[in-house]
């Protein structure tokens, strides 16, 4: 299928939103203050039931990749300027304490489709379907139900956008055909079977870390063949996805008939290569000056080996592709409010986050498992703004996000989805119990309750190097207590052994 290319939507107010967005979320909030009357009603007898009135309604999933919460307003961030994400926050359900029970990147999406857990990666194969070699990355197969397909059969029209290179893979292939309108937006790397320009010596130069002797040359070289030096804000890949889900809105509402849409931006993960006009905000590089746009090579460098100057210019690259996907989230939104389409279920999320210098890493270095990978935002919008400005330290997971939807709109759950509906947690309600939660990203194995953060190396089913944080007295996770607290390592292999079920740990 061909890439969508939409309009570009409403002028940008210079934070990302569109004015009507930013008049509307005053709005949004004086509609959360009148929230109350509705259970009160409910509660003297009235058949007033916001959640009925939100069956048959849209869905619309963003995901978005390497977003660190510490990066989002609505999170206490302060390092990027998020004024699209903050209002969303404000209208919706802010997850204050995602965890996502297996990532990275294809795990996550696996996970948000299927809802479903995917540890202890029992059937996986490396490399099947041209995936990396980790585990957990795998397509999903003619006999996986997706929410999509799920809604499809209650007549729903189904979408997926993205520019994420892993969804091009013949291992997703059975599950794009099932889609109504997918749109594949070529330009990230690794690339799969496009061309590209060819680059010269000195625009590479440009881009390389000069103390790392090249880094990812040919990663970096291959992004700038793909993605041209003379490109205007709407052709940026992050633009170009967030056009096509548009387009996908405009398609929808002339057919004035329900719909689903996956929005999968691979934006914001590296290389970092942001319009000129974003990154003014947070660094001053000439036209045409050195922008060291991934200096590490992939998945991750050491922090140590870079100049100072070189971490803090990526550090600037990353905040401010942040804010740029923030502002084409924005036209987004706007244009789902411009179509007359608010009876939407929208949820946010993303699937890791990224290191930038915490640690002594750049990047994503599973075998240093810390809140700088862990921690990403995760927020739910109801249609009729239920739970509006509510926020819940809930250990949601990607694979709640297909049961939340379909019980959102009244449809089955299939019995093989796992994942925990978040619906309660808007009305104030629990949600199901999950008093501690457990997670993997290849090897490396985590558990934790809110305030300790365990981790350990799994090596061929025994588990090594293990370590345990105090997050409450050592934010910053920097000491070990895994000696001193054996009671609580003990505690925390136990929970994975019991996540891992009777076949033990994987032998990867």
């Amino acid at each position: 299928m061909s890439e969508a290319m939409g309009d570009d939507g409403d002028r940008l107010d210079g934070d990302g939103l569109t004015r009507r967005r930013l008049l509307g979320t005053a709005a949004a909030a004086g509609a959360a203050a009148a929230l109350p009357s509705v259970a009160a009603d409910a509660a003297s007898g009235q058949l007033i039931d916001a959640f009925a009135a939100a069956e048959d309604a849209n869905v619309v999933v963003v995901v978005i990749d390497s977003l660190r919460s510490d990066h989002v307003g609505a999170y206490g961030g302060r390092r990027a300027h998020t004024p699209t994400l903050d209002a969303l926050a404000g209208e919706g359900l802010t997850i204050t304490r995602a965890r996502h029970e297996t990532m990275p990147t294809v795990p996550v999406r696996k996970q948000i489709l299927t809802g479903q857990r995917l540890f202890p990666f029992r059937g996986w194969k490396p490399g099947r379907g041209g995936l990396p070699k980790v585990p957990g990355f795998e397509g999903i197969g003619r006999g996986e139900t997706t929410f999509l397909d799920v809604l499809d059969r209650r007549g729903y029209l189904t979408g997926y956008v993205t520019d994420n290179p892993h969804l091009l893979r013949p291992a997703f292939a059975s599950f794009r055909r099932r889609v109504d309108a997918v749109t594949l937006v070529h330009g990230q790397v690794p690339g799969y079977r496009q061309k590209r320009r060819p680059v010269s010596n000195a625009r590479l130069r440009r881009h390389l870390a000069p103390e790392l002797r090249g880094g990812d040359r040919g990663r970096v070289r291959e992004h700038l063949g793909y993605n041209g030096a003379s490109r205007r804000e709407q052709d940026y890949l992050t633009a170009r996805v967030f056009r096509g889900g548009m387009d996908f809105l405009e398609r929808a509402a002339f057919r004035r008939q329900p719909f689903a849409l996956v929005v999968d931006c691979f934006d914001v993960h590296e290389p970092w290569d942001p319009p000129d006009s974003y990154l003014a905000r947070y660094a001053r590089i000439k036209r045409g000056g050195y922008r060291p746009i991934m200096p590490f090579g992939t998945p991750a460098g050491r922090a140590g080996d870079l100049s100072k100057r070189t971490l803090k210019l990526a550090q600037a690259l990353y905040a401010a592709e942040v804010t740029f996907l923030d502002a084409w989230l924005g036209r987004f939104l706007t244009r789902l409010d411009d179509l007359g389409l608010s009876n939407t279920w929208v949820v946010v999320v993303s699937d890791h986050g990224v290191f930038l210098g915490e640690h002594g890493w750049i990047g994503k270095q599973a075998g240093a498992m810390h809140g700088e990978l862990l921690d990403v935002p995760f927020i739910v919008r109801h249609p009729a703004h239920v739970g509006a400005g509510r926020r819940s330290g809930y250990f949601a997971s990607a694979h709640d996000v297909a049961p939340t939807v379909l019980r959102g709109v009244g449809a089955p759950v299939p019995k093989a989805m796992d994942g925990a509906d978040l619906g309660p947690l808007l009305r104030g309600r629990p949600a199901r119990r999950r008093p501690v939660w457990t997670s993997a990203w290849s090897s490396t194995l985590m558990a934790g309750d809110g305030r300790w953060l365990y981790t350990a190396e799994n090596d061929s089913r025994r588990i090594v190097t293990e370590g345990l944080y105090d997050t409450r007295r050592d934010p910053r996770e920097y000491r070990n207590l895994a000696r001193r607290r054996p009671d609580l390592v003990r505690k925390f292999r136990g929970e994975l052994a019991k996540a891992a079920g009777k076949g033990g740990f994987p032998r990867l």
